[in-house]
């Protein structure tokens, strides 16, 4: 009796569902690497699996899937489904009903690139072309523990899907699937234990101090490589975090707050960031804290406090930075050379302690000892130090100058109170201006940089989505000349996002104003949203069918979480939409301490329109350009 089944890579176009009907003992079935490319009616006995009560394994990877019928799976019961590196699209939404004891599921690698007729040659698609999934699809997966949706990129309005996830998962992977922002239906299931969010650029801007915390009790192993993240205080609530890996983003400073509650953090990946040395002990309460891998970021000086942190790791990784040549560098590698390990490509810092402190001080000097620190990297052409000087890299072997005994200082370079050396004096007074001047300058520019560089950020975005919206621009003159486009389908003509306490205004002045007196039609989300649908997929669907968005701005406007959210996914909105309709209206004056930096730069930006509260001709005049500009964008 057949209990593993494999028909993988046999070139078979249809899935063989009568010969599989002979093999009703069979656990483990592999369909991978044929062509199930169509599902037709003509073929209907192949658009189902048979009867197979025992198969708890099916894997169907690349297999040129685009799709799959709906009752595919209505005659098995599996536990573990594979199909990865397949070319779907869409799915049915009622496609997994049948698989209520699922536990793992591999959705990673579709490729969605449209092909043949669905094919628009725009460099650009790639960025928005994705899995569509209906929000309701992972909800019968009641036992679902392993979800892999890895280099899968979804629709934008996929994303609410997520939120169907069963609360028994625990291993996550939303790896590379363009995901937006961090938000809390993500994270219904609050045992996840691994979760891996990598290549997610869009997400860093979105996180906070409580990005996480309905993972507190539960997240262990975090990968977030790569995603653009430029700040740790979101690390706070996450406990039992052992494994973090943050490679390849842009930390520039590390700080003790960030890591005060990881008490049970093991391994920590810091590789490929802009981080510079650090002058206050940042690891102090990371006890459980093994390994930590600093290769390939700005580390120019090792200091103290760093040593003292190191002496606490079991293992790390310091290759690929520029450090400068000093005698702190020199003795640090040479008490590495002198105590080789029997473990291949690792290195052991010497038993003898290493003395930090001043020669020649009456005091008693604190001894580091790091004899249990492992080099799990070491290579000579990566541990090479910098002369800044002649702007060479040197072997810190051969330096002559830091030929110390093993009981010297580590900071051997300062010399001795009382010494005289009056050609170093002056050598260091030079030093001095030369510094306080550079450090001035930077001062300065630092500054300039903090007051304005929220308005040079958005800037350069302007700029690089100008250039993005160009490109669409030119395919969509190009589509509607090949008559391939047709017109939008707007069910309003303008979106009104506005808070409760505004209400009155929205219903008894620009209501009448603008469907009474010009057959303009509003969606309001009290009267428009649809009974049954979340807040969220209601705000989406109404901005999409929308010709226009309009904010009304007030204090009670700024203070309300959702009207916050709906100002910034307006911006979102239309970029993606290639839209460019936003009309703010100010109902009063908003002082500069209360506008968000968002709203400041919309008003420098964009012309708005301010409510006079009196006399009568001027409310007029605000009604007749409001209805202009309306009545423009409709036409």
């Amino acid at each position: 009796e057949v209990l593993h089944l494999s028909i993988a890579r046999n070139e078979l176009t249809l899935v063989p569902s009568p010969t599989l009907k002979k093999f009703q003992n069979v656990r483990l079935l592999s369909l991978s690497g044929n062509f199930f490319t169509e599902f037709s009616n003509d073929t209907a006995e192949h658009n189902r699996l048979p009867l197979l009560t025992k198969l708890r394994v099916l894997d169907m990877r690349n297999c040129s899937l685009r799709t799959l019928p709906e009752a595919f799976f209505r005659n098995v019961n599996l536990e573990y489904l594979f199909l990865s590196h397949n070319r779907i699209t869409t799915l049915p939404a009622e496609i997994f009903y049948p698989l209520r004891s699922l536990l793992h599921l591999d959705l990673s690698n579709m490729d969605t690139r449209r092909t043949g007729e669905e094919r628009i040659e725009n460099p650009f698609m790639k960025l928005i072309a994705g899995v569509d999934l209906h929000q309701d699809i992972f909800f019968p997966l009641i036992s679902l523990v392993f979800l892999d949706l890895s280099n899968t990129r979804l629709e934008y309005q996929a994303f609410i899907a997520l939120r169907s996830v069963q609360r028994r998962v625990q291993y996550v992977s939303y790896c590379n699937i363009g995901l937006p922002a961090i938000v809390d239906y993500l994270f219904v299931s609050k045992k996840i234990a691994m979760l891996d969010i990598s290549y997610n650029v869009g997400v860093a801007q979105s996180l906070h101090s409580a990005s996480f915390t309905l993972l507190a009790d539960s997240l262990e192993v975090l990968y977030f490589k790569d995603s653009m993240v430029q700040q740790l205080n979101w690390l706070v609530p996450l406990q039992r975090l052992r494994v973090l890996n943050l490679r390849g983003n842009i930390l520039r400073m590390l700080q003790r707050e960030s890591f005060a509650n990881l008490t049970n953090l093991e391994q920590l990946d810091l590789s490929y960031n802009y981080i510079s040395a650090w002058n206050q002990q940042i690891l102090t309460t990371t006890t459980a804290l093994q390994s930590v891998n600093l290769r390939n970021n700005s580390i120019v000086i090792l200091t103290t406090d760093m040593l003292y942190d190191f002496s606490r790791l079991s293992a790390m990784g310091l290759g690929g930075n520029t450090i400068q040549c000093s005698c702190n560098y020199v003795k640090f590698l040479r008490n590495i050379l002198h105590n080789r390990t029997d473990v291949a490509g690792a290195y052991t810092i010497s038993a003898e302690p290493l003395i930090v402190g001043r020669r020649g001080s009456g005091t008693i000097s604190n001894k580091l000892s790091l004899q249990h620190v492992q080099l799990f990297d070491y290579e000579e052409s990566e541990y090479l130090c910098m002369n800044f000087t002649s702007n060479q890299k040197l072997d810190p072997l051969e330096l002559q100058d830091c030929m110390i005994p093993e009981d010297e200082l580590i900071n051997s370079e300062i010399p001795e109170e009382g010494e005289d050396e009056p050609a170093h004096a002056k050598n260091h007074t030079l030093v001095y201006i030369l510094v306080s001047v550079a450090v001035s300058f930077l001062i300065l520019t630092g500054v300039g940089l903090f007051y304005y560089w929220f308005h040079i950020k958005y800037f350069f975005k302007i700029m690089k989505n100008s250039a993005v919206l160009s490109f669409f621009n030119d395919e969509k003159l190009y589509l509607d000349k090949s008559g391939l486009l047709k017109e939008a389908d707007f069910h309003y003509d303008v979106f009104v996002s506005y808070s409760n306490a505004d209400r009155s205004w929205v219903l008894d002045h620009l209501l009448p104003n603008m469907e009474g007196v010009s057959q303009i039609n509003l969606c309001l989300h009290e009267r428009d949203f649809e009974v049954g649908y979340g807040i969220l997929e209601n705000i989406i669907s109404c901005m999409d069918r929308s010709r226009c968005l309009m904010l009304i701005v007030s204090e009670s406007f700024l203070l309300s979480h959702w009207c916050q959210f709906e100002m910034h996914l307006a911006q979102h909105r239309l970029l993606e939409t290639r839209r460019d309709e936003l009309i703010l209206v100010l109902l009063e004056d908003i002082p500069r301490r209360k506008c968000p930096k968002t709203l400041s730069y919309l008003l420098k930006t964009k012309t708005y329109i301010k409510w006079p509260t009196k006399p009568v001709h001027e409310q007029a005049l605000f009604w007749k350009r409001l209805h202009k500009t309306l009545l423009t964008s409709k036409a």
